[in-house]
């Protein structure tokens, strides 16, 4: 019953043509309004990293409001907060410019992956990209990835270097699965250097040098961009 009621919430919210943060009424197709969007860090539609492999995104910079949206989730289970974080990723979505190439692709050629959990943990993520994926249509898939090895957490290490070499060749790729598809989505809630995204896309690259290595594109994004070395601190979001 409440996982019905909760589904049923974040579908309105992602449809109702109000302010997901504070019920404004909206007369655009936006998700928050001018507001909101201001007090939420929304970002200009651009990536924050490009390799030849992929674009990496990040939907806000870090602030007050985000954080306590974000972190209240990530730490303490708030689901109450995941249309926000979901909208979000919609707002951003919808500002990305034609030149990307993903409002060119029918729906149903576009797959959008979410960055697993550790240590068989609960999906924080898959809550919001899931819903994310179902809003414009894409395909979903949560089991595409998955951890080769044990890693530290990488907000503990406040050095790149470091950061890059803790996660290198420490995701897999399910063989096969992104075969049929032209682009593909990588779901996170934070990116700091980009390690771990980078590390996505790697895997990703592997997989396409042996399969339709002209296919596969990869866009990376996350919910907010985290400066490097910023303490997250779980007591600010109780």
């Amino acid at each position: 019953m409440f996982i019905d009621t909760f589904i049923d919430k974040v579908k309105i919210a992602l449809r109702n043509p109000t302010c997901t943060a504070c019920q404004q009424k909206l007369h655009t197709q936006a998700k928050f309004c001018a507001r909101c969007h201001e007090k939420l860090g929304i970002r200009q539609p651009e990536p924050i990293l490009s390799t030849p492999n992929c674009a990496i995104h990040a939907a806000t910079n870090l602030n007050p409001h985000i954080k306590r949206v974000l972190y209240g989730h990530k730490f303490h289970n708030k689901v109450e907060h995941v249309p926000q974080l979901a909208a979000l990723l919609v707002q951003y979505w919808n500002n990305i410019p034609p030149g990307v190439g993903f409002q060119v692709v029918h729906p149903e050629n576009v797959l959008v992956i979410p960055i697993p959990p550790h240590g068989g943990e609960a999906s924080r993520v898959d809550m919001f990209a899931s819903q994310f994926a179902r809003h414009f249509g894409y395909d979903y898939r949560h089991d595409v990835l998955t951890w080769m090895r044990e890693v530290k957490p990488q907000h503990r290490i406040h050095d790149k270097q470091t950061r890059l070499a803790n996660i290198a060749q420490s995701l897999y790729l399910k063989s096969g699965i992104v075969s049929g598809y032209e682009k593909v989505i990588v779901v996170d809630d934070i990116t700091t250097t980009g390690a771990t995204l980078l590390e996505a896309s790697r895997a990703f690259g592997n997989e396409a040098a042996h399969h339709q290595p002209e296919r596969h594109n990869v866009v990376c994004l996350a919910v907010a961009r985290v400066p490097l070395g910023a303490q997250i601190r779980t007591a600010e979001v109780d």
